[in-house]
Order: structure tokens, then C-alpha cells, then sequence
């Protein structure tokens, strides 16, 4: 009867977050270009993609991509409480285990738990900039840094 007791006593006094969870998750980071560098302060800073790195689940975290000639992302992986380690707590522990994984932040997860970026070319700013044009029988040149458009009109 101790026995079954002190099992009983084991089982209702841990979390269900981090007993099934842990108190890390994976996420999964893929940045294009492939050389880009990836900065998670205090965590990881890297330019080799793509990988997967534990996190802690108990705080949110900032991730820097950046590559010269690149624009710079940041982009941030928020902690969400989990419904399902919420339920799980007050269905199998009966409310204690819910108690044991707020003090632990184990009741909570990372979004999103996959980074696909791009990264975009910087706009150079007073160099060259790529403009559409939809000119039928037209001609477009540069010179000196001035262009020069050349309409052909069509009767």
C-alpha cells in the first residue's frame, strides 16, 4: 500500500509538459542563401544552413538572419501556452501537474517551430534599379547614369 501510494504521489506531482515535452524544443531553421548568418544571442552563430537546435521552451527568443547585399530579418520564435499539456495536466494529474509545469515554464512551446526565410537584395540606393516597362516597339538605354527611353509609335 506505501508503494502504491508513493507511485500515486510520484505521478500527480510532475507535469505532463515535461514529463512528454521536455524542457527544450527543436526547431528547425532553413535560410536562403545557404550562407546567410543565423544569430540567436546566447544560443548559437552560425552561416551553415539548414539545421535543427534545442531551445528552451520557457522563453521566447530573437533570430537574426543577415548576409552582406542582403536585407537583414529578424524574426521572433514566440512561447505559446499549449492547450494540449493544459488538458493533459488536469485530466491525468488532476490540476497538480499544471501547478509543476507553470512553475517550470514546461507548459508552454515555441512558434513557429520552422524557419524557412528568404532573404531579399538590398535596393541600392542611388545605383541601378530594375523598373518594368511594357513598351511595344520601344528601346531603352543608359548612359552615364541617365536613361534614355525611345517610344515607337505604332499606327
Amino acid at each position: 500500500m506505501r508503494r502504491l501510494m508513493l507511485c500515486l504521489l510520484l505521478v500527480f506531482s510532475t507535469g505532463c509538459g515535461r514529463v512528454f515535452l521536455g524542457d527544450t524544443q527543436k526547431v528547425e531553421i532553413n535560410v536562403t542563401p545557404a550562407d546567410a548568418r543565423i544569430k540567436i544571442p546566447d544560443r548559437i552563430d552560425r552561416d551553415t544552413n539548414p539545421f535543427t537546435i534545442e531551445l528552451p521552451r520557457n522563453e521566447s527568443h530573437l533570430v537574426e538572419i543577415t548576409k552582406p547585399g542582403y536585407e537583414t530579418k529578424w524574426i521572433v520564435l514566440q512561447k505559446v501556452k499549449l492547450p494540449s499539456v493544459i488538458v493533459a495536466d488536469i485530466l491525468l494529474t488532476l490540476g497538480i501537474g499544471l501547478f509543476i509545469d507553470i512553475y517550470w515554464g514546461t507548459w508552454e512551446g515555441l512558434k513557429p517551430s520552422r524557419l524557412d526565410v528568404t532573404l531579399e537584395p538590398e535596393s541600392a540606393e542611388g545605383g541601378p534599379v530594375n523598373v518594368p516597362l511594357n513598351l511595344a516597339e520601344s528601346t531603352l538605354t543608359v548612359q552615364d547614369g541617365s536613361v534614355r527611353i525611345k517610344v515607337h509609335v505604332l499606327e
